[in-house]
Parts: structure tokens; C-alpha cells; sequence
């Protein structure tokens, strides 16, 4: 039997498994508000941690949203000199490679 969450045979373990997590999270917030021992003080550095994570992977996915955005502007703006000059239009394999050599239209080599 295949328990993956990511499988067609999950079934209900994707909605209890984000359940639980939500659970979690909030006996975490809920310990931390009312519990001055030590349990609130684990809470709270956990609460902290969580938040700092949150905060890391925004960045961490902004940030490569925005390199693949500039890889693709890039490439686009260093290729426009090579499409206006005819260098990258796809002409070079309409040309013969050597002398006596000849490609009919429908592909076949020649001498």
C-alpha cells in the first residue's frame, strides 16, 4: 500500500495531514500565549524559528523568480542583435556544408 501524499491513492491522508499540521501550529501559538514554564519558552522559540523560515522562503522564492525573470531577459535581449544581423534566423543549414553538395526539400543529401 503506497501512503505517499502525493500519489492518486492518497485518499483522505492529504486533508488530515494538512489538519494535523494546522493543529499543530495552533496548540504551538496556544502553549506559547499561556504557559509561562518551560513549555511556553520551547513554544515561543518555535514560533520565532517557524517565522524566520516563513520569512526565508518568501525571500528565497521571490528571489529566484526574479534571477529566472533576468535569466529569460537576458537571453532575449542579448539574442535580438543576432536575430536583426540574420546570425541566429535559421539559415545556416539551408547552406551547403561543402562543395558538390546538395540538400533536396525534402531533407535528402546530395554530391
Amino acid at each position: 500500500m503506497d501512503l505517499s501524499l502525493l500519489s492518486d491513492t492518497a485518499g483522505p491522508l492529504v486533508p488530515l495531514s494538512i489538519l494535523a499540521v494546522c493543529g499543530v501550529i495552533c496548540l504551538v501559538h496556544y502553549v506559547g500565549y499561556n504557559d509561562p514554564g518551560w513549555k511556553g519558552i520551547v513554544a515561543n522559540v518555535l514560533r520565532v524559528v517557524g517565522g524566520i523560515a516563513v520569512v526565508v522562503a518568501i525571500w528565497v522564492v521571490s528571489a529566484s523568480f526574479i534571477a529566472i525573470f533576468l535569466a529569460i531577459a537576458g537571453v532575449l535581449f542579448f539574442m535580438a542583435p543576432l536575430f536583426l544581423l540574420g546570425g541566429a534566423s535559421g539559415v545556416a543549414d539551408r547552406r551547403p556544408l561543402r562543395r558538390d553538395y546538395y540538400r533536396d526539400p525534402y531533407r535528402h543529401d546530395y554530391y
